[in-house]
């Protein structure tokens, strides 16, 4: 199987703000779209480092499996 690093994820964009002279609930329903845009982006964010670890790990264990064969190698020819 192959191994692919993972694609860093398209974050949403923020929505545009409102005006200074808007009204309470104005600024309080952009405040509501921000959080949801926020928590949207975390989301993205958690499944993206996630899947980076393990890909990392999974790089860490085939270089040690590298350097245990190549090990195993080097007693083998200094055998002979």
């Amino acid at each position: 199987m192959a191994l692919k690093k993972p694609s860093k994820p398209k974050f949403k964009k923020l929505p545009k703000q409102p005006k200074a002279s808007a009204s309470t609930e104005t600024w309080k329903s952009y405040e509501n779209k921000v959080k949801a845009v926020e928590a949207e982006n975390d989301k993205k964010i958690s499944e993206y480092k996630k899947q980076k670890s393990a890909y990392e790990a999974e790089l860490k264990k085939r270089e040690s499996i590298k350097n245990k064969a190549n090990k195993a190698k080097a007693k083998l020819s200094g055998i002979s």
